[in-house]
Parts: C-alpha cells; structure tokens; sequence
C-alpha cells in the first residue's frame, strides 16, 4: 500500500477552514424558516384514543400525540430530541484506524487543540489489537436520516473526565452539507466514495479554499484510497471490543459538545471485516498525516446497514461543563427551536402512518435493575411452549445468557426495573427466547407496570401491584399479590464486590426485537452499559416464592440471579411490525 505522503504544514495552509471553530456560524433563516412551518402543521386536533381503535390507528394517534408533547418539552428545553440516523451498506462504510505513536501523541493534542477538559485516550478498537492505543479513525460512509450523503469524519478518541474513552470528531466533511454544532450548517464539500463492479471501494477527496465563507474546491488531494473486498469465503471477520462500542455512546465535537448515541447489533455485532493491506492503496494529505503511524493499524469494512438513534447536542440542555458558556447561548435556543420543529414534523407523520414513532425511556439505577434466569428443562419445554401459545413464526431458542456459558439452553426470564421519561414507575416482564428465522429474539410473555401503561396486546391497562424497593442493601419485588403473586428478598452485593457475569451479545441482541404475544414486536435501542458486568447473586441466598403461571415449568429457585445498577438509556420504535 502507499503510506502517508504529506509533510507537516499550518492548519490555514492546509487547504479549507481549520478543522475547529469555537464559535458556530450565523443560523440559517430557511431552517428555522422550515422548523417554526413544521410546528404550525403539526399543531392539528387528534382525538384521544381510548383503546378500543384497531392497533395501526391506536398507534398513530397515541405516539403521534406523545411525540408533539416530547417536541413541546424538546422548545421549552426540558427534554432531548431523539432521532434515527442510518449508516448505508452501499457504499460500505469504511474506518481506516492509524495508530499515534505515544512519541507523537502530545504534540497531535496540542495540533488538534482539544478543548478544556479533554485529554486524549487509548483504545483497544479490535478484541485482536494486542494493546490499548492512541489513535485516529477515518470514517467515510453514506448516511440517511437526520442528515443524508456521504460523509467523512476524522475522530480520535478522549478522557472526558469519566474514564471512559469516547470518540471526538475533530474535522467533519459533508458532500451535500449538513447541521453540525460547529455551523451549525456545514456547507457542500464534495468528494467521492463508490463500490465498483470490481468490489474495489474508492474514496476522493480533494482539499477546499474558503472563498467568500463557502468552500470551493481546490486540485490538491487531501486524502484517496482504493480498498479491495476480498472474495466472500475470504473475508477476515473481526469483533469490536466494547470499550470501542462504549466510545460510541457520546460522540464529542471539537467544542465539547456531544450527540448521544444508542445502538444496536448492527453496531456491536455487525458483519465487520479487516481488509488486507496489501489490498489497499491510500494517500494521506491531511494535516494528522505527519503525527501518525505510516500506515494504518487496519481498514476495516462494514458489509451492512448500521442502524442508530442519536440524541444530537446532548450536553447543551443537560450541561456538563464542557462546553464554554459563548457555546452554550448561541446552541441552546438553536437546539430548541430547530429540533422542535422537527420533531413536530415527525409527529404529524407518526400521526399520517407514514413515520416510526421513536421512544426514549431511561432505565434507572437506583434501585438496582434485578433479573431472575431459570432454565427450562428439556423434559418440559413443550408444555411450556403450550403454555407461552407462541405467535405464528416463532418457535422456542435456545442462547446463552453469559460469555462463560458453554452453550446454548433454553431460559425463563423476569426483569423488574424502575423506569423514567414517558414513563415513570416500575415494570416486571416475564419473557423467553425464541427466532424468527432471522435470529434469536425476545419474546414477552407477560408485562405489568405499577402505572397506568399501554401495550399491543392488552391496550391501555391501570397500575398493577408490583413493588421493587431496596433498604440499605436488601432488594425486596413484588409482582402481584396473593398466591399468584412473585415475591423476591435478597441481599444485594455492592457493586463489582463479588462474582460478575459479562452478557453475551447474542443474548444483548435478543432483547433488541421484544415480540409480544400477538406478534408486534418493539424494536430496541440501548446505550452500551447493557454490556457493563452483571453482578451475580446465589440463588441459594435468594428468599424467593413463585406463584406465577411459568412456575409449573421451571424450577423453585431461579438458576441465576443478575443485578445491574447501571443507569441505562434506551430509545424504542414501538409496535415496529405494525404498520402505519
């Protein structure tokens, strides 16, 4: 392959604006132009629904209203937008990940000027990479969503003072423009990035001069690659560490402010592979060029579609002291009024069907999240599924709930956690596993709430008794009353003081399509503490009785007991097999 060619040159000579500008530029008449539109067309008059419409009109009319609440809170505010953002497989997504030598690292923070509160830190970006590096990441990647086309992102990764390593975009260029709180509105910057019929991805991109504010093109290459796909039955599949996957949770720009990020398996687990070097070609024109390794540690390729709901300029509503206060009052009326608005177009589609609504709830961490795992036995798994009267499609699978596990069986599961945002209480969910022909998913078996809930199967529903309090160390739930009722006493190690359990990504996975018992599923996306270790208590210290009508089939005791104090966000497209 080529190595890196540039020589060390000033920011300002290096073609274009210096890759960070503390104060974003003026706002944008038409967009806000286009936001305050979106909130008069969505402030239209939709009944109520009781309960009693069929699901697809029960579905828009109920999250097509809560979604203009949520926009209302998002201008005043007092709550954060949520929006999907898609990484397209055509082109692939590439990262191309070079290594800064610790040689260079100070001298490439004081280039790059991170901002106060920032220092960089390593990252094992590969479960294969012998050691935690310094590095920087070129993402080049297609995107639909909030913003659409192509896109190149420089990104190092940085301590933000929580210890755990997050990434931190420190240029960003867009080929048809975008919203950025840098901008906030980045201009054009052409550039190409194509699949051709030789499986070989090309990338383009020439450097730009600002002229009169807008870039314009120049003929000086910034940075080309060819990167070759191998043949299919020789693809080199490689997993991503979770401290790579947890680098994803907050995205920070070079002002310190960050967008929240929740995923799926399409990220944690995606088809990723790590092309050969001597199947790439690259120049490197960029100004990092000169602080990096020669060549790159690897390039890798996603083959698939990675799917995301992102929570853009989080730390400008929920502020963190990252961000200076010039920042801060010229983002946060901007957050306000832009996103509102299009949160309030996004209602009015939720409300036409022709929309996904998008859920944000927080799985709180006080008191600890409990899950109660009991295996089925071979002897009685057709009773069970009897019993479960699964949705057509679906059949009974087996997974493994733990990376120690040495395969697959078949479980039950009730999880009680307390959860905030659009709803505010406690829920119990007894559940099992079962694939779709796609894969192994969650199926929920039963679902109660101590508050007045909805869900596909039994409509709208008043507060049920289940209580999940803790007292000093002890974890008391309840799930119902009278003889029918699951009651749970325990003493609760401190966090990290006794055996942990990691949960497999497939297990993780599972949870991130939740059928129901008719069929509807909810599609499911999380930030990366779901992959935090589980603290794990003996059943045997576990004052537990079971009452409920899963107790014939499993045993007296639950097998394994997990308890998480993680404090986890999770955004939601529910009823996703329902359409509008």
């Amino acid at each position: 392959m080529t190595p890196n060619t540039s020589a060390a040159l000033p920011w300002k000579q290096r073609g274009g604006a210096a890759p960070r500008q503390r104060k974003p530029r003026l706002r944008n008449p038409l967009l806000i132009g286009v936001a305050v539109l979106a909130v008069l067309l969505a402030a239209c008059t939709v009944p109520t629904p009781d309960g009693t419409e069929p699901l697809p009109q029960l579905k828009r009319a109920h999250f097509g209203l809560q979604a203009q609440d949520q926009a209302a809170l998002v201008g005043n505010g007092q709550a954060q937008p949520v929006v999907e953002f898609t990484v397209e497989d055509t082109p692939p997504s590439i990262f191309v990940n070079w290594v800064v030598p610790d040689a260079q690292a100070a001298a490439f923070a004081a280039a790059i000027d991170l901002p106060p509160g920032f220092s960089l830190a390593k990252v094992r970006i590969l479960d294969s990479d012998p050691t935690p590096q310094y590095w920087l990441s070129l993402n080049v990647y297609r995107v639909s969503g909030i913003t659409t086309g192509k896109r190149a992102e420089w990104s190092t990764y940085v301590d933000d003072g929580s210890g755990t390593p997050r990434f931190m975009i420190i240029r960003a260029r867009a080929a048809e423009g975008s919203l950025d709180p840098i901008g906030p509105l980045a201009l054009p910057e052409p550039f190409s990035h194509a699949l051709g019929p030789d499986d070989v991805i090309t990338t383009s991109m020439k450097r730009t001069d600002l002229v009169g504010g807008i870039p314009v093109l120049t003929g000086e290459n910034l940075f080309n690659s060819t990167v070759a796909l191998p043949a299919p039955a020789e693809r080199d599949y490689v997993v991503p560490t979770r401290e790579w996957v947890a680098a994803n949770d907050y995205i920070y720009w070079i002002n310190g402010v960050n967008d929240r990020v929740f995923q799926n398996a399409t990220a944690h687990s995606a088809p990723l592979i790590s092309v050969d070097l001597d199947d790439v070609t690259l120049q490197d024109d960029s100004e990092f060029a000169p602080y990096l390794a020669p060549e790159p540690a690897h390039v890798l390729v996603y083959l698939d579609k990675i799917q995301f709901a992102i929570s853009p300029w989080w730390n400008v509503t929920e502020t963190d002291g990252l961000v200076d206060a010039a920042t801060l009052g010229e983002l946060e009326p901007l957050k306000a009024s832009l996103y509102s608005g299009l949160l309030n177009s996004e209602a009015l589609s939720i409300l036409n069907g022709t929309a996904e609504p998008v859920v944000h709830t927080t799985v709180e961490g006080s008191p600890q999240s409990v899950f109660w795992h009991w295996r089925i036995p071979a002897g009685n798994l057709a009773a069970f599924e009897a019993a479960a009267d699964l949705p057509t499609g679906l059949t009974l699978a087996p997974t493994r709930l733990a990376e120690s596990d040495p395969a697959p069986e078949h479980w039950l599961t009730l999880e009680v956690r307390r959860v905030s945002g659009t709803e505010n209480g406690v829920r119990a969910d007894w559940s099992t596993y079962v694939d779709d022909g796609a894969g192994v998913r969650t199926l929920v078996l039963e679902s109660r709430a101590s508050f007045a809930a909805l869900d596909p199967v039994n409509r709208f529903t008043d507060p049920y008794p289940v209580s999940h309090t803790s007292t000093g160390a002890t974890l008391d739930t309840a799930v119902g009353v009278g003889p029918d009722a699951f009651t749970s006493s325990f003493v609760a190690p401190a966090p990290g003081s006794g055996p942990t359990e990691l949960a497999t990504r497939e297990w993780v996975a599972a949870n991130e399509l939740r059928y129901w018992a008719n069929g509807v599923a909810d599609r499911v996306f999380h930030d990366s503490t779901v992959f935090e270790p589980m603290d794990l208590v003996d059943p045997a210290g576990v004052a537990m009785a079971n009452g409920s009508q899963w107790a014939p089939y499993v045993a007296a005791n639950a097998d394994r007991v997990w308890v998480s104090g993680q404090r986890t966000g999770l955004v939601t497209n529910p009823w996703w097999h329902i359409p509008g």
